[in-house]
């Protein structure tokens, strides 16, 4: 079929509307006689027979890297398991040193086999298709096997890569939640009490596997209305998470400055040097009554009601950006309108391990500030005891 004007579709859009069927990714290496090894990433893997044993990959037809494997007429395919996105981005790349921390060792044809993927399948080449801007490369499987104890899948998704996850309630937690979990099981009672006396949305949070987790919910009312917000990830960068990092030490605010991007700068560290001063004074912060945050808010909604999409979380990640910028530190308890307030618990080591947060919805209201704001340092204190902590001198 020849496109013409009428049936073409604009390249952009159809990128976006194609993004939201989630794909495999893989690495297709081959044994160049003249480059050694050699590979390039792929989205667009697929079996195509079981008898005879044939798979396809779809790269685009300009590649280099392509055309050298077409050229060699073996290669094998490498699937990605969940924690290697950073040797996809490798393999992506141009460049000639792919290999020069990647561990590999050869296939039956001689193609890298890469460290840690899940699975590899060894081809040689059978039939090549043109197909538009790319071709459909078939291959004769000659051999293959999987690891013995394999991840999840590495999953390329609306533009962002994932990892899959089972529905099944009988899905074990792999990212080191439980000790978390048992914490905030001892701050549930303490904020569904706020939230019913006084008419606030209260939440518990962690940070788990370098993301901000909400563990526990409790909407106005004393109401669950919220329980789909439990388990939201949210990113643990600046203005994020400021509680966790007040009292951690100079290598923790270092790491934590430096997930925005602009750790070297050396206003945007000052200013962050005193918010995490202030906090350390006064023990708690309360987040500035910038619009910015309710638009994360709107954000998060859609992301506990319909999923974390990555579209979705690079807008959060956009809005984060743009806060941490001019993040306001001096919100003046006394006389300022704050978006939240939050409140840290201790473990034995004085480490922070869990935030509970106020949203301050009382502005309707009228109830005094100073008020459930000393409920809330008085909820976490209770459960810093609880759990055998002592807050910093």
């Amino acid at each position: 079929m020849t496109l013409t004007l009428e049936n073409q579709t604009d390249p952009r859009h159809f990128r976006r509307v194609l993004g939201n069927y989630p794909t495999g990714v893989c690495v297709i290496t081959a044994l160049d006689p003249e480059l050694g090894p050699i590979g390039m990433t792929v989205g667009s893997f697929t079996s195509v027979s079981l008898d005879p044993a044939l798979v396809a990959f779809l790269p685009i037809r300009e590649s280099g890297t392509y055309q050298r494997i077409r050229s060699i007429g073996k290669f094998c395919v490498n699937v990605l398991a969940s924690d290697q996105d950073e040797l996809c981005r490798l393999f992506a790349r141009r460049g000639n040193d792919k290999f020069a921390g990647s561990p590999w060792h050869p296939a039956p044809s001689g193609a890298p086999v890469l460290d840690g993927t899940i699975a590899w399948i060894d081809c040689e080449l059978a039939a090549v298709h043109e197909a538009g801007d790319h071709d459909i490369v078939i291959g004769a499987v000659t051999g293959l096997d999987v690891a013995e104890n394999p991840l999840p899948p590495l999953l390329f998704f609306q533009g962002g890569y994932g990892r899959f996850s089972t529905l099944s309630l009988l899905a074990g937690s792999d990212d080191g939640l439980s000790a978390q979990l048992q914490l905030a099981n001892r701050a549930r009672p303490y904020i569904a009490s706020l939230a019913e006396k006084y008419d606030v949305d209260c939440h518990a949070s962690a940070v788990v596997d370098d993301d901000l987790v909400q563990l526990a919910y409790a909407g106005g009312g004393g109401t669950d209305t919220g329980l789909s917000k439990v388990g939201l990830r949210l990113p643990f960068v600046p203005p994020m998470g400021s509680l966790f990092v007040a009292w951690a030490g100079g290598g923790a605010v270092d790491a934590w400055l430096a997930k925005s991007g602009k750790g070297d700068d050396a206003v945007f560290r000052a200013r962050f040097d005193e918010h995490l001063a202030l906090i350390r004074r006064q023990g708690w912060i309360a987040a500035p009554d910038d619009d910015r945050l309710y638009a994360m808010e709107s954000v998060v909604e859609q992301l506990a009601t319909s999923g974390v999409l990555p579209a979705r979380q690079r807008q959060l990640q956009n809005l984060l950006q743009e806060v941490a910028e001019d993040y306001a530190a001096d919100v003046d308890p006394a006389t300022d309108r704050a978006h939240s307030i939050s409140a840290p618990v201790f473990d034995r080591n004085r480490d922070v391990v869990l935030t509970l947060t106020l949203y301050e919805r009382l502005r309707r209201t009228g109830a005094p500030r100073a008020e459930y704001q000393a409920a809330l340092l008085d909820a976490a204190a209770q459960v810093t005891r609880d759990i055998g902590g002592s807050s910093p001198a």
